[in-house]
């Protein structure tokens, strides 16, 4: 997956259960702040998001 590749060049190392958690979270944070109000999201912005999904994830 290219998502995880990114992920794993930034030096984030996530496990496969992670890395599914993360793309559950990013995709519903999209879908309800993005798409609902008829934005685009970019492939940096979803990283970027994505990144901010696996710090909440691992802090809680």
């Amino acid at each position: 997956m290219m998502i995880k590749q990114l992920f794993e060049n930034g030096g984030i190392e996530v496990t496969d259960q992670e890395f599914k958690e993360v793309l559950k979270i990013t995709t519903d944070d999209i879908r309800e702040n993005r798409v609902k109000f008829g934005k685009r999201t970019s492939l940096n912005q979803m990283v970027a998001i994505a990144r901010i999904s696996f710090k909440v994830l691992t802090s809680v």
